[in-house]
């Protein structure tokens, strides 16, 4: 069974913040994959203050949209439908460990796919009449660090009590927005830590870089999985589309139509 009664079947995007135009200063000198620095203009658009919860994600499947074509990308339905290769999920309708998940609704849904949160963006899309996409990873990183390119999204130094990390010790995800202090400049939350978040970017490996196929999408955002290190507002990381962890989700851009 994929979801119970406790849920709803109704779409929400949740609290949305708008982030104004601007000018972004991307990556640092600290990581190859963050080189070389450069400034991007940004156009505004809004972004959810938090990533999809559990909750959210189960009224996709409770609704049984979730097994509609139209929502999915050709690829993306090719994989969940199993016509290509998987990576360890029996049950590609719903997320790894659902059963778990669902006990803990307002924590950050993890075990997904970059294919299940493009199907999920395409159904809230149609139930709430916006245009809710996965953001680009430019997008991201200027939600996270705003114009003056702090390397966490409250400022310069890392406080391991500010955030869900590996320092925290919770080895686990915790309730989105639970941890205050995990706030950017435009009002966004849970970027340092909790999940690291799919983007809608693609990545071209680095000379010696070796990865599992060439199709790579860009995940954003530390995890209780990383370190502060992994923790910095233009760290960057890669995974196959089919990929998922238990500590990988996402959050939602969204724009007028």
């Amino acid at each position: 069974m994929i979801g119970t009664s406790d849920f709803s079947k109704e779409a929400s995007i949740g609290l949305i913040k708008r982030i104004p135009a601007g000018y972004l200063h991307v990556g640092s000198r600290y990581h190859p994959r963050e080189q070389p620095r450069r400034v991007v203009y940004v156009a505004e658009f809004e972004m959810a203050h938090a990533p999809v919860t559990v909750n959210q994600y189960a009224a996709f499947l409770n609704s049984e949209a979730v097994k509609e074509q139209r929502w999915w990308d050709e690829q993306g339905w090719r994989w969940v439908t199993g016509g290509s290769l998987g990576w360890g999920r029996e049950n590609r309708w719903q997320p790894e460990a659902w059963e778990i998940q669902r006990r803990r609704p307002y924590h950050p849904v993890v075990g997904v796919t970059w294919f299940e949160a493009r199907a999920y963006c395409a159904w809230v899309s149609a139930e709430r009449k916006r245009a809710v996409r996965l953001p680009s990873e430019e997008e991201w990183e200027y939600a996270a660090r705003g114009e003056d390119g702090r390397p966490y999204p409250w400022g310069d130094i890392f406080d391991p009590s500010y955030t869900n990390t590996l320092e925290a010790d919770h080895k686990d995800t915790v309730e989105v927005t639970s941890k205050t202090e995990d706030v950017s400049p435009f009002g966004l939350m849970d970027m340092a830590g909790n999940v690291q978040e799919w983007t809608n970017s693609s990545y071209k490996p680095l000379a010696g870089e070796v990865y599992s196929g060439t199709d790579l999408r860009i995940a954003r955002g530390g995890s209780y999985n990383d370190t502060a290190y992994g923790a910095r507002t233009s760290y960057r990381r890669a995974y196959p589309p089919g990929y998922y962890f238990t500590f990988l989700g996402f959050r939602v851009a969204v724009e007028d139509r």
